[in-house]
């Protein structure tokens, strides 16, 4: 897309965006019309943007001299002289030039006109070599061709005078062509039909008074809405009621005159017709309608007469014109229904209501006898989610091909026009269709535009007024040459098209070209910033994005060569800056997708990075230092490409491989690996080059991106940069741990220690480009973007990990080796408030005061608050160090840290010592739950019992019996270890040695547990039970059941008592697990007593076999539940409901450090236990076991 104007624009950094210098729009209504040659459309106001129609591409622009870039006087449009040589676009397809200057007249009436108020029209008539611009008062004529080599003669006219003219009206004008030997005569008819016709142009330098009147038969309401040339002595006018006359020049007397008729058979024929009834019906009559064109047909050698077509409304009028002075109607249809359909089948976003559609047809052309071309509009879809109510198409345009067969009109194809109008358009003027080369080429002249199609392919172009003050006055086309003018309120230029290149014209490929082709002269010669207009985004793009590469690659189209390669790359880096500031400056950057943008960024940042290079290699060579690494890792790139053929690898380079700058270093690191593997041992030169290396090209890039940001309107995170590639990090990461190695190992003499100095002093360089490159592909893997990749997750994970890991190990290198500083501010940069923590305490922890780093840990409290305070109590709690905790001052940060990470072991001193009984005690009351120590949990649960008390002592009327009760239930639990632990001590008291832990436990599983002797699975359960209980451990309630039951408790009884009390207080145990221990206990329970003795009843008396069955653990234990009366599920359990065992699956997950051998193993002995229950058959005795019970309860309660 091209844009031709002879001034500079406001550019978006002198005017506010969104701002306009128009005044409101003042829209003609329909049927009135603005313009000498065609009737008005309400709908046909300009277009800035394209909407939904195919992608417009723009042409090469260049203009001779340059356009300062500043505010200007709009004014300046019609006073700024151009050389005949300049050229305000080119491309392979198009060059448009300036062609003449417009007389000093025009320019001084067009200077002051307000296009939105004052109507004015033009035309370029090619055949007499003449223009005209009209007004309403005022027609002005010139000779074009003389303001070629001088001021041209200017020919004024005054126009016919309408008492009440429409807004926005002009007269229609017409030249009369009396040959090469004579000025042309001038025709001007007003609205309303008044006629003004002067023989010869040369009246008008006298005033142009001398003429003749002759009036149209108008009736009341009806306007003129056209007037057309059909040859160089016959016009046509057409009007809004459907009617068409016929104005003829004549000569008479040697003086010309014009006479008109209105369109109809000859009278001789009306006159017989009425004699003969029934003939007058055949004669065709057109139906009344608005005339929006008309178009006549070449005079054929020997005809009697031409074809005149003429567009009514949506209808095609066939008039057969005779040069005996005649007129009759040949054919009219309605082309309204098929051109509908064809438009809704090409642009399936049109309406699908006839209303909505709102269809017009403005003009027509002829292509040949038959063909035919019409331009049609309709109404756009508002897009409701544009928020931009000023860019909404209004009116969307389309040529339509027709062809006339006999007896009906076809559609043969719709071609889209790349122009949309909307409500933020400029000055109204009706859209006009020329044909430039017949059939090949179609040129459309909007208010400030001029559209080009060709009719063979998808070639499209528009040239666009850029300035509010300029517009589209007329047009005329050269026969046969692809040339024509376009007359502009400021200037008229010449529009030639080569043919040739339209045909070669590739849509996939073209625009892009084209868009390129603009840029590449905008940056080499200096361009006028108003010069691409609006773009095909995609076309905007790759014309850029190949511009861009070219550079880089050093093309001799866009950079000149040069010996000095410091000046070569200063002038690449020069276009690539021009390059932006042409997008800028033309405001198309929005236009340009975010990749796109910074695939721009990327290539200069890269020219930029491969200068500095350039830049310190010069350097090293000035101080007579080799820059091996650096050439040998460019050779080693340059001949994997097959490219070691150069003399100078590394100036081949830096003109030719920029574009993969990254790419060069994995060989500078490969140099690092092969210096570290060979013989001679030479890495202590070769790793502080290949660092100088990397942190050149990664800083620069970092460096420029920064400070360009803005320029490329760049939003963040980056995409998928090139500075934070994989083997991007992975090759800083390995030159700062070679560099940590070198400069960490042991030396043995001075000269060794000082060639460490450099590497040393690169180390906090290295870890910067390390955090950085890794923290920026984090930030693109955790981008919206990035999500709809494969493995991002993963991979994110997994740098993050990486990180964590790695950054506290990076910052401890940096502060062994004397960069505390450089590691403190890494730290606080990515906020790794973790490692600041750790740095702080390198030194002196307690007494906090005399920690060296103290004033620095209060500037990061102040500073970064509870992001800090969080890391620092944690590292406290971790390593130990809970007085430095507790002599904090900030109270509030403590609070706020155990409120959201609960340490209840250690909070509960903190609430204590501020008072707050009631959470010091909650927290021990937690904690110990947990205690896996017995004499922790002891001494929590009576801290935390005497806190809860002292609650009433604090002014507390009521407190917590719940937590009272909790309180006494875990001292009772506390006290059955003891008491368990002192009676399974007991089997000690007689070995008079020291025995191990081991012996210890075998000696009381022994004596304590002989019943478990034929289970040995359940045997050594209870080993590893009583060995936690000596070691001071605190046993689950579970684990106490068990040991309670498995225990042999002759002459204990209560203690399987106490093990279903233990249970059924338990509420923190998942009650399918709590009924499995509970069947575990109650079968112990019923296979405890001698049941085959008991049952002997012979010689017993009842006394006798009652006390026999109150000395059992069964009657104990009934005896114990049955006071319940909310029984958890199991507390109480028939022998038959205490058979079922657990399966291997619930033991392994009760026991998980069980092999799976010894969990089947549990399990058979669980069965055997089962097996011997069931034997047992003691459902009878366990009825009457409960009657005894209920006897003795009673009893008991009795007074």
């Amino acid at each position: 897309m091209a844009t031709f104007s002879p001034h500079p624009r406001r550019t978006a950094r002198y005017s506010s965006i969104g701002m306009s210098p128009s005044p409101p729009r003042q829209g003609p209504t329909r049927r009135t019309r603005a313009g000498s040659t065609q009737p008005h459309s309400r709908f046909s106001t300009p277009a800035r943007q394209t909407g939904s129609l195919p992608p417009v591409r723009d042409d090469d622009s260049i203009v001779s001299g340059s356009g300062m870039d500043v505010d200007e006087d709009p004014s300046d449009v019609f006073e700024r002289g151009l050389r005949a040589d300049t050229v305000f676009s080119k491309s392979k397809e198009m060059t448009v030039t300036f062609y003449a200057q417009l007389p000093v007249e025009v320019k001084q009436a067009l200077r002051n006109a307000d296009f939105y108020r004052d109507a004015y029209t033009g035309d370029v008539d090619t055949l007499t070599g003449f223009a005209v611009v009209a007004s309403l008062r005022t027609c002005f004529v010139w000779k074009y061709s003389q303001a070629l080599t001088g001021t041209p003669t200017c020919y004024i006219f005054g126009c016919p005078r309408e008492p009440y003219p429409p807004p926005m009206a002009t007269p229609f004008h017409a030249l009369v062509p009396f040959g090469p030997q004579r000025e042309p005569g001038l025709i001007i008819c007003s609205n309303i039909g008044q006629i003004r016709f002067w023989d010869s142009i040369g009246m008008g330098l006298a005033g142009g008074d001398n003429f003749s009147f002759s009036l149209l038969d108008l009736s009341q309401g009806e306007n003129v809405t056209d007037l057309v040339r059909a040859d160089s002595q016959t016009f046509i006018a057409s009007t809004s009621t459907g009617r068409l006359f016929r104005l003829v020049v004549t000569s008479s007397g040697g003086k010309y005159h014009l006479s008109h008729h209105q369109f109809g058979p000859p009278q001789s024929s009306l006159s017989f017709i009425r004699f003969l009834p029934g003939l007058s019906d055949s004669e065709r009559q057109p139906q009344p309608g608005f005339v929006s064109a008309v178009t006549a047909a070449e005079l054929a050698r020997g005809a009697s007469g031409r074809t005149v077509w003429a567009l009514v409304d949506l209808r095609i009028q066939e008039w057969t014109m005779s040069i005996e002075g005649w007129e009759r109607l040949a054919s009219e249809e309605d082309i309204g229904d098929q051109t509908r359909t064809a438009i809704r089948e090409h642009f399936p976003n049109a309406p699908k209501s006839d209303i909505e559609l709102d269809l017009e047809l403005l003009d027509l052309k002829l292509q040949g006898s038959d063909d035919m071309i019409v331009l049609a509009s309709w109404a756009g879809q508002e897009d409701e989610s544009s928020t931009e109510s000023g860019t909404q198409p209004r009116r969307v345009y389309a040529i339509v091909s027709v062809r006339h067969l006999p007896g009906a009109f076809t559609i043969t194809k719709v071609q889209a026009v790349p122009y949309q109008s909307t409500s933020s358009s400029g000055a109204p003027t009706h859209p006009r269709l020329q044909v430039v080369v017949p059939e090949k080429l179609i040129a459309i002249q909007f208010g400030d535009a001029v559209t080009i199609c060709a009719q063979e392919n998808e070639y499209m172009d528009r040239l666009e007024l850029k300035s509010a003050m300029d517009r589209t006055l007329g047009m005329g086309v050269f026969a046969g040459g692809g040339e024509f003018l376009v007359l502009t309120a400021a200037t008229m230029m010449k529009t030639t098209i080569d043919l040739g290149e339209v045909v070669k014209f590739d849509p996939e490929t073209g625009r892009a070209t084209l868009i390129k082709s603009t840029m590449t002269k905008a940056i080499l010669y200096g361009s006028l910033p108003e010069l691409p207009p609006e773009v095909d985004e995609d076309a905007l793009m790759s014309g850029a994005e190949q511009l861009s590469e070219a550079i880089l690659e050093s093309d001799p189209e866009v950079v000149r060569a040069h010996h000095d390669l410091h000046a070569q790359l200063t002038g690449r880096k020069e276009r690539l800056s021009f390059l932006i500031k042409f997008i800028n400056d033309n405001s198309v950057l929005t236009k340009i997708s975010q990749q796109s943008r910074q695939n721009l960024a990327a290539d200069a940042e890269k020219l930029y990075a491969a200068h500095q290079l350039w830049l310190r290699h010069n350097d090293s060579l000035r101080a007579g230092q080799n820059d091996e690494v650096l050439h040998e890792a460019v050779y080693r790139y340059m001949n994997a490409l097959g490219e070691g053929h150069h003399e100078d690898s590394l100036r081949a380079f830096l003109r030719l491989r920029v574009k993969d700058l990254g790419g060069l270093l994995p060989h500078v690191v490969e140099s690092v690996r092969r210096s570290s593997s060979e013989m001679a041992g030479n890495s202590a030169r070769v790793i502080p080059q290949a660092n100088q290396v990397v942190l050149t090209i990664l800083q620069s890039a970092h460096s420029y991106r920064q400070y360009n940001f803005g320029v490329y309107g760049i939003a963040l995170p980056m995409i998928d940069p090139w500075t934070s590639q994989p083997d991007v990090i992975d090759i800083a990461d390995e030159l700062f741990s070679v560099t940590a190695q070198l400069v960490e190992a042991p030396s043995g003499d001075t000269e060794s220690s000082q060639s460490k100095s450099v590497p040393r002093q690169q180390l906090p360089e290295l870890a910067s480009c390390l955090f950085q490159s890794i923290q920026e592909r984090l930030d693109w893997l955790g981008s919206p973007n990035a999500a709809e990749r494969t493995g991002v997750e993963r991979d994110r994970s997994q740098l993050e990990e990486r990180f964590g890991q790695r950054r506290p190990e990076v910052l401890e290198i940096l502060r062994r080796n004397g960069f505390a500083n450089e590691a403190f501010r890494l730290a606080e940069d990515y906020h790794d408030f973790r490692s600041l923590a750790s740095l702080c305490h390198k030194g002196k922890v307690y007494p906090p005061e005399e920690n060296p780093n103290a004033a620095r840990i209060e500037t990061y409290i102040e500073k970064f608050k509870e992001a800090f305070t969080t890391e620092l109590y944690q590292w406290y709690i971790e390593h130990g160090e809970l007085r430095t905790l507790f002599a904090q001052e900030h109270t509030e940060y403590l609070d706020a840290f155990f409120a959201e990470h609960p340490h209840h072991g250690i909070s509960w001193i903190h609430d204590l010592g501020r008072g707050r009984y009631a959470l010091a005690s909650q927290a021990l009351l937690t904690e110990a739950e947990h205690a896996p120590e017995l004499e922790s949990k002891h001494l929590m649960l009576s801290i935390g019992k005497l806190s809860h008390l002292a609650q009433l002592h604090d002014g507390t009327k009521t407190i917590n019996q719940d937590v009272l009760d909790a309180f006494h239930d875990g001292l009772d639990f506390v006290a059955v270890h003891e008491t368990l632990l002192e009676d399974l001590k007991s089997a000690l008291a007689a070995v008079r040695t020291r025995q191990s832990l081991e012996m210890q436990v075998e000696t009381i599983a022994q004596k304590k547990a002989g019943n478990l002797n034929n289970r040995r699975a359940l045997y050594n359960a209870f080993k590893y039970l009583v060995r936690q209980l000596l070691l001071g451990k605190a046993l689950s309630v579970e684990d106490m059941a068990e040991l309670l039951s498995l225990k042999d408790n002759t002459g204990r009884v209560e203690d399987f008592t106490t093990a279903l009390h233990l249970l059924a207080r338990a509420d923190n145990i998942p009650s399918t697990r709590r009924l499995s221990v509970f069947k575990n206990v109650w079968r112990r329970i019923y296979i405890h007593d001698d049941w085959n003795m008991i049952r002997q009843t012979t010689g017993v008396s009842d006394a006798e076999l009652n006390e026999r069955l109150r000395s059992t653990a069964l009657y104990a234990a009934l005896h114990a539940v049955a006071p319940k009366r909310q029984r958890p599920e199991g507390y109480k359990l028939s022998p038959a409901e205490a058979l079922d065992v657990p399966s291997e699956e619930e033991v392994a997950r009760r026991w998980p450090g069980m092999s799976p051998d010894e969990v089947s193993a549990v399990v058979h002995d669980y069965a055997r236990d089962s097996r011997a229950l069931q034997d047992l058959a003691l459902d009878g005795v366990f009825q009457s076991m409960e009657q005894l019970v209920d006897v003795d309860e009673r009893a008991e309660d009795s007074p």
